[in-house]
């Protein structure tokens, strides 16, 4: 199957950024370019939440609406320039640290009581069927280790950020989580196929499009979610 020139171009532009702006964002923070350039630290550090937030406003039906609300925040941004040039720092600590938290807050609620885990809806959602009991379990210690594995990473970036150098604290943030993560779909990986060797094996990607892809479906408690 060949890929379009659109299609390839945007595969290359989402590569580019994912190498570039860690190397920025380093380069922004551990060296001396944290004094010398200031606002190329204030424009990185912010650039991923506001590319999220335009692409959500472009795509709302609501978009005259929340254009105007972007403006409205770029002015905001420019009376606080200068206080964001001097605390940048923590712009990238609390999108770094935040993004861990609530990935661990979106695992980690499904496992109360009366929730179905996240990783059962999506081998549910990838297998279209009933899943046996010791999948059920195993969907659900994944769903668990998840949790602890975001927290974890949530508190060493804490730690590090208060308590290392900002060269320390960049290179974990910039370099390392990432690969953490993985490590840990491997790590995954060769547990699921020691401990479910009958079950059939799908990839992470199948199985998030899978799940979205599932019509919604109204739970008991009012909410709803794909099914």
């Amino acid at each position: 199957m060949r890929l379009s020139w659109a299609r390839m171009t945007r595969i290359f532009l989402i590569v580019v950024g994912a190498v570039a702006y860690p190397l920025l964002a380093h380069y922004s923070t551990a060296t001396s370019a944290a004094t010398t350039m200031p606002s190329l630290g204030v424009a990185v550090s912010l650039a991923p939440s506001l590319a999220i937030l335009s692409w959500l406003a472009w795509r709302s039906p609501k978009r005259p609406f929340m254009l105007a609300l972007c403006a409205g925040m770029g002015m905001l941004l420019a009376v606080f320039w200068g206080a964001l040039q001097r605390n940048f720092n923590w712009v990238y600590f609390m999108q770094h640290a935040g993004t861990y938290v609530m990935l661990a807050a979106m695992f980690g609620t499904t496992l109360l009581r009366g929730r179905q885990p996240l990783v059962t809806r999506l081998a549910e959602a990838v297998h279209r069927t009933a899943l046996a009991p010791d999948v059920l379990r195993y969907t659900r210690q994944v769903t668990f280790a998840w949790t602890l594995f975001f927290l974890a990473t949530a508190l060493v970036s804490s730690v590090l950020f208060c308590c290392a150098s900002m060269e320390a604290w960049s290179i974990f943030a910039n370099f390392l989580s990432f690969p953490l993560i993985l490590l840990m779909f491997a790590l995954e990986y060769a547990v699921r196929l020691r401990r479910l060797p009958h079950l059939e094996q799908h990839g992470i990607m199948e199985g998030v499009r899978a799940f979205w892809n599932r019509p919604a479906t109204t739970l008991p408690d009012g909410s709803s979610h794909p099914r």
